[in-house]
């Protein structure tokens, strides 16, 4: 596999490089193969040297020959780029690491660096001169650089999963196998770990996901919801889903939990017991974590909700570099899980991007499980899936059936694949997803209180079907409006009535109900609503 950097041109300061790719296992190339580069790099520093006060030559000779080293040292393991915010910032070529474009992020490894290859100390006043030299003759190139455990390269189409520091899998395009990489630019989140890898992974295979479901309580008839959703999470150019576990709080709830997030995303702290409450919290937090994680959520504020909403889809946030904030901005976005005794999302945004899962408790007459499931063989399993996934996506990706889906298209998508890789029919994700669907959606019908009204108006007309002007279903409605239901949940004029209607349409289709305007506008429009069957996109 080639190298971001091989193609590097021996005069950094005249030509543009090409844009970064990838890398192999292979040392990297050192830039100073072409000795006449150094000569004519240095040439205008010497020049300016030549009219400042000399030291005396043997010790100016072995000043300039330290610098020297040193900038050897940088050339051939750093590299400056920005980022799609146009921030400056250094990769590592030699683990992929993104670091600030400042002094003290490179000073202590360069100074490891020069003390393992000439047995000797380097001031950091020559560290400081040689980074110099870097900053002034070099240009930083355009990168494309990731945040977090996943990443995607829209130009050569390739998926990029972080293993760990020096540790990088990627997924060419058409390819079910990943391939080890070295040095793709990567921002870490801070209490990011290795993904769990066993060193002999003997047979693989996708079915070596089924354990977390057979001994945990995640349910085997939501299982390719589940996986779906993981393997989401390692897609960020696609439109992120929160997953919430719904349960009575339990410690076979929080491990089940813990153990998804260690599949996925495994982190120093797997489970958030409280929720952050404004935008700085939110993003510090972001800064920590792919996959963001909360363990017993007793309700959500609107204000949490949509900066939920916001990470999901990405935003540009200030970098903090080891507690520090730095002069640059990166792309975050981080999928989100949680476990709660009931749904806590009451936003249509966040609802709209959001798969609830029941759990099931396991009878406990038939004995425990002899062994908890090895977050190594599910993450084994789950690149397998994965792998099938990316191979096969563009049989789905454009394909126009999944967008009556809105924010949960793409999980479908990647639903009728991860059936397919499992061996199932693609008919056995619909049935899943259906099913879930209608128990979310009664959820959302008990919140709605003209949705429920209209429902129940149905349930009373033999033929199913009612058609009125908007001004006689405000008359029509009213002995239907729940009992308890607050005055800005119930619409008092035509045009009120009338914009409700527009917004619980999706619900309303969702459980079976049509709902659709013909005729003039205002009060004498017509809205016609009818029971039908709820179909899937097969």
């Amino acid at each position: 596999m080639t190298k971001p950097f091989d193609n590097v041109s021996s005069d950094w300061g005249l030509v543009e490089p090409p844009p970064l790719t990838r890398v192999s296992n292979e040392p990297p190339k050192s830039i100073f193969s072409d000795p006449s580069w150094l000569e004519n790099a240095t040439k205008p520093i010497r020049e300016k040297q030549s009219i400042q006060p000399q030291l005396t030559k043997p010790a100016q000779d072995y000043r300039q020959r330290r610098v020297d080293r040193v900038s050897k040292l940088l050339q051939d393991r750093y590299r400056r780029i920005t980022n799609e915010a146009n921030s400056p910032l250094l990769v590592d070529v030699y683990t992929g690491d993104v670091l600030p474009d400042r002094l003290d992020a490179i000073s202590s490894a360069v100074a490891a660096d020069y003390r393992h290859h000439y047995q000797a100390e380097v001031p950091n006043a020559d560290i400081k001169r040689a980074f110099s030299h870097l900053s002034a003759l070099v240009a930083p190139w355009e990168a494309t650089v990731f945040f977090g455990r996943a990443g995607y390269d829209p130009h050569h189409r390739e998926r990029y999963i972080d293993a760990g520091p020096g540790r990088c899998f990627v997924f060419t395009p058409g390819a079910s196998y990943y391939q080890p990489l070295v040095g793709q630019p990567c921002i870490r989140p801070l209490q990011s770990r290795p993904l769990a890898i066993p060193a002999e992974m003997g047979n693989v295979n996708p079915r070596l996901i089924d354990p977390l479901f057979a001994l945990t309580v995640l349910p085997q008839d939501s299982n390719l919801l589940v996986i779906a959703w993981m393997i989401l999470c390692w897609m960020p150019d696609r439109k992120q889903v929160m997953l919430e576990l719904l349960g009575t709080p339990s410690s076979s709830l929080e491990q089940s939990h813990t153990l998804i997030k260690n599949v996925v995303d495994p982190a120093t702290v797997a489970l958030h017991n409280e929720l952050p409450n404004h935008v700085k919290q939110f993003n510090n937090l972001a800064l920590k974590h792919y996959l963001l994680s909360f363990n017993q959520v007793d309700a959500l504020t609107p204000t949490q909700q949509n900066h939920l909403s916001t990470l999901m889809r990405g935003k540009q946030i200030p970098w903090q570099w080891q507690g520090k904030t730095v002069d640059a901005s990166i792309t975050v976005q981080c999928p989100v899980i949680l476990n709660s005794l009931e749904s806590v999302v009451t936003t249509s945004k966040l609802a709209d991007a959001t798969l609830s899962v029941e759990v099931e408790e396991k009878d406990q007459s038939k004995g425990l499980p002899a062994m908890f499931p090895s977050a190594a063989s599910l993450t084994v399993g789950l690149l397998m899936i994965f792998g099938q996934v990316h191979s096969d996506w563009e049989t789905v990706s454009y394909d126009s059936r999944f967008e009556r889906y809105g924010d949960l298209a793409d999980l479908c998508r990647v639903g009728e694949l991860v059936a397919v890789s499992l061996g199932r029919g693609r008919s056995m994700f619909w049935e899943q997803f259906d099913r879930n669907q209608q128990g979310r959606r009664g959820f959302e019908l008990e919140e709605t209180p003209v949705a429920q009204a209209v429902a129940h108006a149905l349930d009373d007309v033999p033929g199913g079907v009612i058609e009125l002007p908007v001004k006689q279903w405000l008359a029509h409605l009213k002995p239907y409006r729940p009992d308890v239901t607050r005055p800005e949940q119930w619409p008092t004029s035509s045009r009120g009535l009338g914009a409700a209607f527009k917004r619980i349409k999706p619900l309303l289709r969702d459980v079976g109900i049509t709902l659709t305007s013909t005729g003039q506008r205002g009060p004498f429009c017509y809205w016609r609503a009818e029971k039908t069957t709820s179909h899937s996109a097969e």
